[in-house]
């Protein structure tokens, strides 16, 4: 047995977002090398307001463990598998985002009074999230955390973070613990309007969320959500008061979600960070700073999270995420340009990488009243470029395109434009399918009229969503920082030889062209491409790419 593997031999861990992507995936980990492990216990939200424990534990069941990243562990135990998750995991009914965490009395005293580990893996990841939801999880929910790794005796606390947290930065970006009441802005010594504060902002949110919920349920608001909703609906239809009342309600959600979700970005961007996600996750990290009380907190930052270069299977990804709808969107021909720099810097980094960098961490825990950041990148030892990743992609798609129907799709190169240029050639592009579509519907009960029409009609779609993609993910494309990995490289280099390996993280050793197209690309491929109605030529499997293109 391993160094590692020994020290976590008897220890107790208590986990949040573990229906997540990195969560289950630091889950599988730890049960496959960490087996003398005695009791992981994971917090899980039910869905239900009845009997918590029994909805979070049917939760845990099919969101967690029906998942086929536990297939390799299924095949080590066989039918024991079901035996070995009771043995080692519990499933703890409750709510990262309120006090206390929902736990009921009956929770606390099965948990006991010690506790080794507890560890934040939970996040609301959208970028564009209603900025009282990101608050709640992603600033609030690590203090509720910390107030509850505190009731035990020697615990060590380890939060997941993300690397752009520091905002819109141009230098390199240490490992550093972000200190409450400063913004990207001050950090830059840019002059700003409003002076930040974590609290205030906290507050603000929270107080906004509450003024624009009741201005939702007004006379006047609810008169005019009922009639959008009369809209909505064929003039000629008897509608009943049911389902008019059904409508006007979506109209109110989709009003207040709207309302804070620009508010976030707003504010966000007005302090110099990207998004409501950054925004909110950094003031999670100042409320560690400002609350940790000496117990040893432990900050891991990794940069984008993608599908795993190894462990438990090259290519390892679930779900429509990160990079998957830039580059899928690309293959798919749906995604002419994108507004990203050509020279600026893409800062990927495997899951699997994060998850073994996350078990080492926990290793080196020192007594400290300040946290101790390790970021886990790979643009400081071996950068991609944003150009290079778009070129990786075109070859792959030449060689394994998508095809709609009989026809393949072949991608070509983006031309890089700037924003100003991509925003005037999208809204060049809106206008002319506007025309176009405005010509067919007079003239649609001509059969050519009606495919022209929504041949259009599809491509206004795609260009509404690509759109949206540039206000999310444009930020993200034009970074010239990088992220320096120094606590985390010493780290590597502290572990016995034997740990190296089977807790690999490092960046050095990614070959970006052949990760990209041979494992990567190919995860999307078999995770995505399929239940979305593409399918691949059969020019060549992906592990005959490299001779493809030599």
């Amino acid at each position: 047995m391993s160094e590692t593997s020994q020290f976590f031999a008897d220890k107790t861990m208590f986990v949040t977002g573990a229906t997540g992507f990195l969560g289950k995936v630091l889950i599988e980990r730890i049960l496959w090398h960490l087996p003398r492990i005695r009791r992981i216990f994971l917090l899980t939200r039910p869905h239900s307001a009845r009997n918590t424990e029994v909805a979070a534990a049917i939760r845990a069941e099919r969101a967690i463990f029906g998942s086929p990243i536990f297939n390799r562990l299924r095949s080590r135990y066989g039918e024991r598998f079901e035996a070995l998750v009771r043995e080692k995991v519990k499933i703890v009914a409750g709510d990262l985002s309120v006090s206390g965490l929902g736990l009921s009395p009956g929770c606390l005293k099965e948990i006991g009074s010690e506790m080794d580990f507890v560890i934040n893996v939970a996040a609301s990841v959208a970028f564009d999230a209603p900025l009282d939801q990101s608050v709640r999880l992603n600033t609030l929910g690590p203090l509720h955390l910390l107030n509850f790794a505190k009731q035990f005796s020697h615990p060590t606390f380890l939060h997941v973070s993300t690397a752009y947290v520091t905002g819109q930065r141009s230098e390199w970006v240490r490992e550093e613990i972000l200190q409450p009441d400063v913004s990207p802005l001050d950090l830059m010594g840019s002059s700003h309007n409003e002076r930040f504060g974590t609290d205030f902002e906290i507050e603000r949110a929270l107080r906004l969320a509450e003024s624009v919920e009741s201005e939702s349920r007004t006379r006047a608001a609810t008169r005019e959500f009922r009639h959008a909703a009369r809209r909505q609906f064929n003039p000629d239809r008897m509608l009943d008061d049911g389902a008019l009342d059904a409508a006007a309600e979506k109209n109110r959600q989709r009003w207040v979600r709207d309302v804070l979700s620009r508010d976030g970005r707003s504010r966000a961007r007005q302090f110099g960070w990207f998004d409501s996600y950054t925004f909110t996750k950094a003031m999670g990290e100042q409320l560690l700073a400002k609350c940790s009380g000496g117990i040893p907190v432990i900050i891991v930052r990794p940069t984008i999270i993608e599908s795993s270069l190894d462990q438990p299977e090259p290519g390892w990804l679930e779900g429509y995420r990160t990079s998957t709808p830039i580059l899928l969107g690309y293959g798919k021909g749906e995604i002419p340009d994108f507004p990203g720099h050509r020279d600026s810097i893409i800062d990927f980094v495997p899951v699997d990488f994060v998850a073994n960098a996350l078990l080492a961490t926990l290793t080196t825990a020192a007594r400290s009243n300040r946290p101790r950041v390790f970021q886990i990148a790979s643009s400081s030892e071996n950068p991609l470029g944003w150009s290079e990743l778009i070129e990786y992609c075109r070859e792959y798609f030449q060689h394994l395109p998508l095809q709609t129907g009989s026809h393949p799709i072949i991608p070509k190169p983006w031309k890089h434009r700037s924003r100003e240029e991509f925003d005037t050639w999208i809204r060049w592009r809106q206008s002319l399918l506007h025309i176009g579509l405005s010509l067919c519907h007079p003239v649609r009960f001509w059969p050519v009229a009606e495919r022209l029409g929504l041949q259009l009609a599809r491509q206004q779609t795609h260009f509404k969503r690509l759109q949206s993609y540039s206000r999310t993910y444009g930020d993200y494309v034009r970074l010239f920082c990088r992220f320096a990995n120094d606590n985390t490289r010493l780290l590597a280099q502290s572990l016995p030889k034997e740990d190296q390996q089977q807790f690999f993280f490092d960046p050095k050793a990614i070959a970006w062209r052949k990760y990209i197209q041979e494992v990567h690309l190919p995860a999307i491929r078999r995770h995505c491409v399929k239940s979305m109605g593409h399918h691949f030529c059969a020019i060549g499997e992906p592990r005959q790419l490299s001779l493809l293109l030599d």
